[in-house]
C-alpha cells in the first residue's frame, strides 16, 4: 500500500531510505493527479497544452528559445519545455504531472531536508511542530499552480543557503526561478538589495511598518517601472492590475469560505508576533549571524508582501513565501531553544491558526487528490476512473 509505506517512511524520515520512499510517493500523487478543468485554470490549462503541443513538429523546440520574454504568453520557460518533451511521447496529462511533481518534490524535500538535519541535533516537541507546518504550508498539492509555487519552493531553497549560510553560489538558483515564473525577478531584485544592505534592522523595521501604513503609495511607481521596462513587464503589470482582473480575484476571494482567508489572517499576525518576540525576548539565543539574517530578510520580504497587495495576486502569492521564511526563522528558534516537557507558549498560540491553515490547503488540495491513492495495491488509480478525494469527503 503506497500511502502506508509513505506514513511509515515519514517516522522514520531520519533515514536515507526512508526520504526516498517519500520522494516517489510525491511523484506517486503527480502520476494520479486530478485535474478538473472546471475548477483548476492552471492545471487544465497544462493538460490541454500538452494535447496541443503533440501536434506540433519538434522545430517548435527552438521557438519556445527564441520567444523568451518576446511576449506574455512565452515569458516562462521551464513549464512549455516539459510539456514539450513530455508531448513527444504521450498526451497523457498523468505523465506531465509526475514530472512536475519530481521537480517540485526535489526543491521542497530539499528545503525540508535541509531544516530536519537541523531538527536532529535538537529535537523536541516545539520544533517539530513548526517543521510540521512548514511542509504543509506548500505541498506537493501545489503543483496545480507548478510555475508558480515550483520557483517559490527554488526560491526558498536557495534563499536559504545565501541568507542563513552565506552562499552566494546559490544566487544562481534563486534566479533560476525566474525561469519558472516571471515574477520571481521582483523576489531575487529583494534578495540581492538584502546581500547588498546586509543586517540594517534600522532600515528594514521602518520599511515594514510603514508598509502596513500606507501600502499603496508603492502603486504608481509601479506603472511608472512598468512603462519605463516596456515589453512583457508592462504587459503582465497591465495584466494583474487590470480592474476586470481585479474584479474577478475579488469574486474568487468572495466565494471563497470565511475561514480560507480567516487562516491566512491569523497565521500572518502569529508570525508577526512570534518574529517580535523572538527576536526582542530571546535576542540572546538567536544570536547567531545566520539567524539575525533570516529576521532582516523575513521583514524585507514582508515589506513587499504589503505593498504587493496594491496588486490583485502579486502580494497574496508571495506573502506564502514569506511565511515559508518567517516560519523556517520560528523554527530555528525552537532548535536553539532548550525544550520542555510542554509546549510553549508560542507555539501554544499559534497552534490553532496554523490548524486551521493546514486544514484550508488539504481541503482546497483534496480537489486534485486522487481518492485511490489511499487503495491498497500499486497501481490502482491508473486503471479505474479518476475520484478526486473532495468528492468523497465533501
Amino acid at each position: 500500500m503506497p500511502f502506508l509505506a509513505f506514513i511509515l517512511a515519514l517516522t522514520n524520515y531520519s533515514q536515507r531510505e526512508a526520504k526516498n520512499v517519500v520522494y516517489l510517493f510525491l511523484i506517486y500523487y503527480g502520476a494520479t493527479n486530478v485535474v478538473d478543468i472546471g475548477y483548476y485554470i492552471d492545471a487544465a490549462g497544462y493538460a490541454l497544452q500538452l494535447e496541443r503541443n503533440s501536434q506540433l513538429p519538434f522545430s517548435h523546440l527552438f521557438e519556445i528559445f527564441t520567444n523568451l520574454y518576446s511576449d506574455r504568453d512565452s515569458i516562462d520557460l521551464l513549464e512549455p519545455l516539459l510539456s514539450f518533451f513530455v508531448s513527444r511521447f504521450t498526451t497523457d496529462h498523468r505523465a506531465l504531472f509526475a514530472v512536475f511533481a519530481a521537480i517540485f518534490g526535489f526543491f521542497y524535500l530539499g528545503t525540508i531536508n535541509k531544516l530536519h538535519d537541523v531538527f536532529r541535533k535538537n529535537p523536541n516537541l516545539d520544533a517539530l511542530i513548526m517543521l510540521a507546518f512548514f511542509a504543509m504550508l506548500l505541498p506537493v498539492m501545489a503543483i496545480s499552480g507548478f510555475r508558480m509555487w515550483t520557483a517559490a519552493w527554488i526560491f526558498v531553497y536557495g534563499g536559504y543557503h545565501v541568507v542563513v549560510k552565506k552562499d552566494m553560489r546559490y544566487l544562481i538558483l534563486t534566479f533560476a526561478a525566474i525561469f519558472v515564473h516571471w515574477s520571481f525577478f521582483m523576489a531575487n531584485g529583494l534578495l540581492i538589495i538584502y546581500v547588498l544592505v546586509g543586517n540594517r534592522e534600522v532600515i528594514y523595521i521602518p520599511l515594514t511598518i510603514l508598509s502596513f501604513i500606507v501600502p499603496y503609495v508603492i502603486a504608481p511607481f509601479m506603472t511608472l517601472i512598468s512603462l519605463r521596462m516596456g515589453g512583457v513587464f508592462q504587459d503582465r503589470y497591465s495584466m494583474y492590475s487590470d480592474e476586470s482582473y481585479a474584479q474577478g480575484v475579488q469574486e474568487q476571494l468572495q466565494e471563497a469560505a470565511w475561514f480560507m482567508t480567516l487562516g491566512t489572517d491569523m497565521v500572518l499576525y502569529f508570525l508577526l508576533l512570534a518574529l517580535v518576540v523572538i527576536r526582542y525576548k530571546f535576542s540572546h539565543i538567536m544570536s547567531g549571524k545566520g539567524e539575525k539574517s533570516l529576521f532582516c530578510f523575513s521583514l524585507l520580504m514582508l515589506t513587499f508582501v504589503n505593498f504587493g497587495k496594491t496588486l490583485p495576486s502579486l502580494g497574496g502569492r508571495f506573502q506564502l513565501v514569506f511565511f515559508l521564511f518567517a516560519t523556517m526563522y520560528v523554527f530555528l528558534f525552537f532548535t536553539k531553544k532548550s525544550g520542555g516537557k510542554r509546549i510553549s507558549y508560542l507555539t501554544a498560540i499559534g497552534l490553532f491558526p496554523m490548524l486551521v491553515h493546514s486544514a484550508v490547503v488539504f481541503r482546497q488540495g483534496s480537489d486534485t487528490l486522487n481518492a485511490w491513492l489511499f487503495a491498497p495495491g500499486l497501481g490502482i488509480p491508473f486503471f479505474v476512473q479518476e475520484l478526486s478525494l473532495a468528492l468523497v469527503l465533501f
